[in-house]
């Protein structure tokens, strides 16, 4: 039982990174790594959550500040 909770921590963490690079292919329409207000638009959920998830208020989402979500 000990040597499944690494594996588990693990496995969540490496589901969170690729659920985050799906999210910015789906919707970095500019292609430039992040995602801005507008691109966010298009997912309600994010849109709701932006501003919060936008830790150093430049308007756009970058990988980091997904993975801290």
């Amino acid at each position: 039982m000990k040597k499944l909770i690494p594996l588990f921590a693990l496995t969540f963490a490496s589901m969170a990174i690729i659920a985050e690079e799906d999210l910015i292919a789906k919707l970095d329409t500019d292609n430039d790594g992040r995602i801005s207000i507008e691109e966010a638009a298009e997912d309600a959920a994010l849109s709701a959550m932006f501003s919060e998830l936008d830790t150093n208020k430049d308007g756009y989402l970058s990988p980091n500040e997904l993975e801290n979500k």
